[in-house]
């Protein structure tokens, strides 16, 4: 009887785990689209009319890492014309893989800031996603 009550014993404290390592999904056997996503800003003025800001930056709160990616001639033209400016793509899926993360969104027009936004966005296995803030931006008195 006294080994039967020990064997227990010992069962009992080997499935104990007392790993601190967070519960992750395993992404090995995932299979993802093939599409490529960007969470965007849509900025207007309060006409309505689309807003061309001069530049404008992302940070990774709180040490405020900047992820502004580089842009070409073009695509900024784009960007001013629409209105239309990326906040978070799939090119952080990776790095910030089952995570969610604060980010801040701040546009300028002639070096005087005129957005500030925060957010919260994440990733999964395959693509990123908002989890909270607003994306249509409205910028006053321009």
């Amino acid at each position: 009887m006294k080994y039967l009550f020990g064997l227990l014993i010992v069962l009992l404290v080997s499935n104990c785990n007392e790993s601190e390592v967070e519960d992750q999904p395993d992404c090995t056997n995932i299979i993802c689209t093939e599409e490529y996503r960007t969470i965007t800003v849509n900025v207007r003025g309060k006409d309505g009319n689309a807003v061309a800001l001069d530049r404008f930056t992302v940070m990774v709160l709180p040490n405020e890492t900047d992820i502004t990616p580089d842009w070409s001639d073009n695509e900024i033209d784009l960007m001013s014309k629409n209105g239309i400016y990326p906040l978070f793509s799939d090119k952080y899926s990776n790095t910030y893989r089952n995570k969610q993360i604060e980010i801040n969104f701040k546009g300028y027009i002639e070096d005087k800031q005129v957005l500030d936004a925060n957010y919260t966005v994440g990733a999964d296995c395959c693509h990123v996603f908002l989890v909270d803030g607003e994306t249509n931006l409205i910028v006053g008195d321009l």
